[in-house]
């Protein structure tokens, strides 16, 4: 009998140490288990983390191209605008001409001088609002940046030179000057 207790007892034994086995096992496949979890999650945090970086550098790379964009269609809009403005001179020339002409021939009520005078007006206005600027002073001192003088002035010495007539008007676009303003000058 006694080996048949011992034998019940062993059995007990395995059971609860096979029961124990199971419970270590499972208790160490929930660290795994948990282990993994926490892995994962630090794995997922960081994917996520390296995709926000990834958007943040590829939304920067965007602006940084927008605003390049932008710069160059400027750059191009004024470029087109001061060529635009460079052919537009000679025909502003052309209409100061007709004016100047017809004041120096005292021509009155008539209306295609006056339609003529009308639209040199609206087109000397209209320049202005493109910021190309008629260099047309007088009575200032002469600046050989801004002014070149008729082929018959000495232009030795220009210090202390004064503009003294405008004979063809310089142009000024966005502070770059297109044309020197054609002028006599005088000593004062």
């Amino acid at each position: 009998m006694s080996n048949d207790n011992e034998n019940i007892q062993s059995k007990k034994n395995v059971k609860h140490h096979n029961s124990n086995i199971k419970k270590i096992e499972n208790d160490n496949n929930q660290n795994y288990k948990l282990n993994d979890i926490h892995e994962l999650n630090k794995r997922i945090s960081d994917i996520k983390k390296s995709t926000m970086e990834i958007q943040l550098r590829e939304q920067a790379e965007i602006e940084n191209i927008k605003k390049e964009t932008e710069k160059k269609i400027k750059k191009i809009q004024h470029t087109k605008l001061e060529f635009f403005c460079k052919n537009l001179i000679p025909i502003l020339d052309d209409f100061k001409n007709i004016k100047n002409t017809v004041h120096a021939l005292k021509i009155k009520n008539n209306k295609v001088i006056k339609g003529i005078l009308l639209t040199l007006k609206l087109l000397s206005n209209t320049i202005e609002k493109f910021n190309l600027t008629a260099e047309k002073k007088i009575n200032v001192e002469f600046n050989p940046l801004l002014h070149q003088t008729e082929s018959n002035q000495n232009l030795n010495d220009t210090k202390n030179c004064y503009v003294s007539k405008i004979i063809k008007d310089g142009y000024i676009y966005h502070g770059k000057i297109i044309r020197k303003a054609t002028v006599k000058i005088q000593k004062q």
